[in-house]
Protein backbone atom coordinates (compact mmCIF):
# COMPACT_ATOMS: atom_id res chain seq x y z
CA UNK A 1 0.00 0.00 0.00
CA UNK A 2 1.42 3.74 -0.70
CA UNK A 3 0.20 6.07 1.21
CA UNK A 4 -0.46 10.25 0.56
CA UNK A 5 2.67 11.08 1.77
CA UNK A 6 5.12 8.43 -0.57
CA UNK A 7 2.79 9.25 -3.22
CA UNK A 8 3.79 12.58 -3.09
CA UNK A 9 7.57 12.27 -2.35
CA UNK A 10 8.06 9.65 -5.27
CA UNK A 11 6.30 12.28 -7.96
CA UNK A 12 8.12 14.86 -6.53
CA UNK A 13 11.37 12.75 -7.12
CA UNK A 14 10.02 12.31 -10.64
CA UNK A 15 8.93 15.38 -11.74
CA UNK A 16 12.14 16.80 -10.57
CA UNK A 17 13.72 14.42 -12.59
CA UNK A 18 11.48 15.49 -15.81
CA UNK A 19 12.00 19.08 -15.47
CA UNK A 20 16.38 18.47 -15.50
CA UNK A 21 15.76 16.39 -18.92
CA UNK A 22 13.51 19.22 -20.13
CA UNK A 23 16.08 21.64 -18.62
CA UNK A 24 18.77 19.60 -20.47
CA UNK A 25 17.27 19.18 -23.85
CA UNK A 26 16.47 23.16 -23.96
CA UNK A 27 20.22 23.69 -23.34
CA UNK A 28 20.95 21.21 -26.45
CA UNK A 29 18.83 22.82 -28.50
CA UNK A 30 20.40 26.20 -28.46
CA UNK A 31 23.75 24.79 -28.87
CA UNK A 32 22.76 23.23 -32.44
CA UNK A 33 21.21 26.69 -32.69
CA UNK A 34 25.00 28.57 -32.03
CA UNK A 35 26.40 26.31 -34.60
CA UNK A 36 24.40 28.54 -37.16
CA UNK A 37 25.30 31.46 -35.07
CA UNK A 38 28.60 31.43 -34.44
CA UNK A 39 29.15 30.64 -38.48
CA UNK A 40 27.49 34.20 -38.74
CA UNK A 41 28.74 36.33 -36.03
CA UNK A 42 32.20 34.79 -35.69
CA UNK A 43 33.12 33.16 -39.23
CA UNK A 44 32.93 29.61 -37.71
CA UNK A 45 32.68 26.66 -40.10
CA UNK A 46 29.17 25.16 -39.69
CA UNK A 47 29.85 21.16 -40.48
CA UNK A 48 27.89 18.94 -42.06
CA UNK A 49 25.01 18.26 -40.76
CA UNK A 50 21.78 20.35 -40.20
CA UNK A 51 21.17 22.12 -37.18
CA UNK A 52 17.39 22.81 -37.25
CA UNK A 53 16.78 18.97 -38.41
CA UNK A 54 18.46 18.22 -35.24
CA UNK A 55 16.61 20.67 -33.38
CA UNK A 56 13.18 19.31 -34.06
CA UNK A 57 14.66 16.09 -32.80
CA UNK A 58 15.50 17.41 -29.82
CA UNK A 59 11.64 19.35 -29.69
CA UNK A 60 9.98 16.02 -29.99
CA UNK A 61 12.07 14.81 -27.10
CA UNK A 62 11.12 17.44 -25.25
CA UNK A 63 7.50 17.24 -26.40
CA UNK A 64 7.69 13.40 -25.05
CA UNK A 65 8.61 14.66 -21.25
CA UNK A 66 5.85 17.40 -21.14
CA UNK A 67 3.65 14.61 -22.02
CA UNK A 68 5.50 12.29 -18.99
CA UNK A 69 5.17 15.68 -16.80
CA UNK A 70 1.38 15.84 -17.44
CA UNK A 71 0.34 12.21 -16.64
CA UNK A 72 2.55 12.60 -13.39
CA UNK A 73 0.35 15.50 -12.61
CA UNK A 74 -2.67 14.25 -13.48
CA UNK A 75 -2.04 11.18 -11.96
CA UNK A 76 -1.52 12.83 -8.42
CA UNK A 77 -4.07 14.79 -8.57
CA UNK A 78 -4.65 18.00 -6.48
CA UNK A 79 -2.80 16.83 -3.12
CA UNK A 80 0.77 18.16 -4.53
CA UNK A 81 0.99 21.72 -3.35
CA UNK A 82 3.35 22.88 -6.22
CA UNK A 83 1.54 20.85 -8.66
CA UNK A 84 0.79 24.67 -11.43
CA UNK A 85 4.27 25.40 -10.61
CA UNK A 86 5.43 22.62 -12.23
CA UNK A 87 3.25 22.21 -14.71
CA UNK A 88 3.78 26.01 -15.17
CA UNK A 89 7.68 24.93 -15.52
CA UNK A 90 6.80 22.37 -18.05
CA UNK A 91 4.99 24.56 -20.16
CA UNK A 92 7.64 27.18 -19.99
CA UNK A 93 9.92 24.49 -21.61
CA UNK A 94 7.76 24.84 -24.59
CA UNK A 95 7.94 28.05 -24.84
CA UNK A 96 12.14 28.62 -24.94
CA UNK A 97 11.74 25.53 -27.62
CA UNK A 98 9.56 27.72 -29.93
CA UNK A 99 12.07 30.98 -29.66
CA UNK A 100 14.98 28.54 -29.87
CA UNK A 101 13.03 27.01 -33.42
CA UNK A 102 12.30 30.43 -34.57
CA UNK A 103 15.85 31.63 -34.40
CA UNK A 104 17.08 28.87 -35.45
CA UNK A 105 15.04 29.14 -38.97
CA UNK A 106 15.84 33.27 -39.09
CA UNK A 107 19.15 32.06 -39.19
CA UNK A 108 19.06 29.24 -41.75
CA UNK A 109 17.23 31.71 -43.85
CA UNK A 110 20.23 34.64 -43.24
CA UNK A 111 23.22 31.66 -44.36
CA UNK A 112 21.00 30.89 -47.82
CA UNK A 113 20.92 34.52 -48.52
CA UNK A 114 24.37 34.72 -47.35
CA UNK A 115 23.93 37.84 -46.04
CA UNK A 116 26.74 39.64 -44.05
CA UNK A 117 26.54 41.32 -40.84
CA UNK A 118 28.16 44.29 -40.01
CA UNK A 119 31.16 44.43 -37.37
CA UNK A 120 28.66 46.27 -34.84
CA UNK A 121 25.65 43.95 -35.37
CA UNK A 122 27.74 40.77 -35.60
CA UNK A 123 29.25 41.38 -32.11
CA UNK A 124 26.15 42.62 -30.46
CA UNK A 125 23.87 39.63 -32.38
CA UNK A 126 26.69 37.22 -31.00
CA UNK A 127 27.17 38.66 -27.28
CA UNK A 128 22.92 38.21 -27.29
CA UNK A 129 23.16 34.68 -27.86
CA UNK A 130 26.12 34.11 -25.25
CA UNK A 131 23.80 35.54 -22.96
CA UNK A 132 21.19 33.04 -23.96
CA UNK A 133 23.28 30.62 -23.60
CA UNK A 134 24.49 31.49 -19.48
CA UNK A 135 21.06 32.22 -18.79
CA UNK A 136 20.04 28.52 -20.04
CA UNK A 137 22.91 27.14 -17.95
CA UNK A 138 21.76 28.43 -15.48
CA UNK A 139 18.51 27.36 -15.65
CA UNK A 140 19.59 23.98 -16.28
CA UNK A 141 22.49 24.26 -13.08
CA UNK A 142 19.31 25.82 -10.59
CA UNK A 143 16.57 22.96 -11.66
CA UNK A 144 19.69 20.44 -11.21
CA UNK A 145 20.02 21.89 -7.81
CA UNK A 146 16.72 21.97 -6.76
CA UNK A 147 16.87 18.17 -5.67
CA UNK A 148 19.52 18.68 -2.84
CA UNK A 149 20.95 22.11 -1.97
CA UNK A 150 17.89 24.49 -2.50
CA UNK A 151 19.85 27.31 -1.34
CA UNK A 152 21.99 26.46 -4.31
CA UNK A 153 19.22 26.71 -6.86
CA UNK A 154 18.09 30.19 -5.43
CA UNK A 155 21.33 31.45 -5.70
CA UNK A 156 21.74 30.25 -9.72
CA UNK A 157 18.19 31.73 -10.41
CA UNK A 158 19.13 34.92 -8.71
CA UNK A 159 22.19 35.27 -11.65
CA UNK A 160 19.80 34.84 -13.82
CA UNK A 161 18.40 38.06 -13.46
CA UNK A 162 21.56 40.07 -13.96
CA UNK A 163 22.10 38.26 -17.41
CA UNK A 164 18.55 38.76 -18.22
CA UNK A 165 18.98 42.63 -17.75
CA UNK A 166 22.13 42.92 -19.27
CA UNK A 167 20.09 41.06 -21.97
CA UNK A 168 17.52 43.45 -22.25
CA UNK A 169 20.03 46.24 -22.24
CA UNK A 170 21.96 44.83 -25.47
CA UNK A 171 18.99 44.27 -27.18
CA UNK A 172 17.51 47.95 -27.12
CA UNK A 173 21.03 48.83 -28.30
CA UNK A 174 21.22 46.12 -31.21
CA UNK A 175 17.72 47.08 -32.31
CA UNK A 176 18.77 50.15 -32.97
CA UNK A 177 21.73 49.18 -34.78
CA UNK A 178 19.74 47.11 -37.15
CA UNK A 179 16.70 49.57 -37.60
CA UNK A 180 19.21 52.09 -38.49
CA UNK A 181 21.44 50.01 -41.07
CA UNK A 182 20.95 51.15 -44.66
CA UNK A 183 20.46 47.60 -45.58
CA UNK A 184 17.37 46.20 -47.70
CA UNK A 185 13.67 45.79 -45.73
CA UNK A 186 14.04 41.79 -45.99
CA UNK A 187 17.50 42.06 -43.87
CA UNK A 188 16.01 44.62 -41.22
CA UNK A 189 13.45 42.44 -40.18
CA UNK A 190 14.68 38.92 -40.45
CA UNK A 191 17.48 40.35 -38.32
CA UNK A 192 15.50 42.37 -35.99
CA UNK A 193 13.35 39.37 -35.79
CA UNK A 194 16.60 37.11 -34.45
CA UNK A 195 16.98 39.82 -32.10
CA UNK A 196 13.60 40.10 -30.89
CA UNK A 197 13.73 37.04 -30.07
CA UNK A 198 16.40 36.38 -28.37
CA UNK A 199 15.55 38.69 -25.69
CA UNK A 200 11.94 37.00 -25.80
CA UNK A 201 14.17 33.91 -24.92
CA UNK A 202 15.78 36.09 -21.99
CA UNK A 203 12.52 36.64 -20.39
CA UNK A 204 10.70 32.93 -20.14
CA UNK A 205 14.20 32.09 -18.89
CA UNK A 206 14.01 34.66 -15.95
CA UNK A 207 10.07 33.58 -15.76
CA UNK A 208 11.22 30.05 -15.34
CA UNK A 209 13.61 30.67 -12.49
CA UNK A 210 10.98 32.61 -10.55
CA UNK A 211 9.45 29.09 -10.83
CA UNK A 212 12.17 27.79 -9.46
CA UNK A 213 12.46 30.05 -6.47
CA UNK A 214 8.77 29.31 -5.74
CA UNK A 215 9.71 25.34 -5.43
CA UNK A 216 12.78 25.96 -3.51
CA UNK A 217 10.59 27.30 -0.69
Amino acid sequence: MVFPIESEDRTLRNLLMLCQDNARLVVEAYRKSLIIFDHITKGKPIGSGDPLIDIHKVIEDSNRVKTSTIKELSEIGGILVSRDDFLRLSSSFSGMMDSIEVITMRLVEIKAREWKLSKSQAEGMGNMSDLGFDALVKLRDSITSLGFNSEKATSYAKEIDEIEKKLDLLYIEVDLDIVTSKRDIAYILILRDVARELERLGDKVHEASDLVRILAL
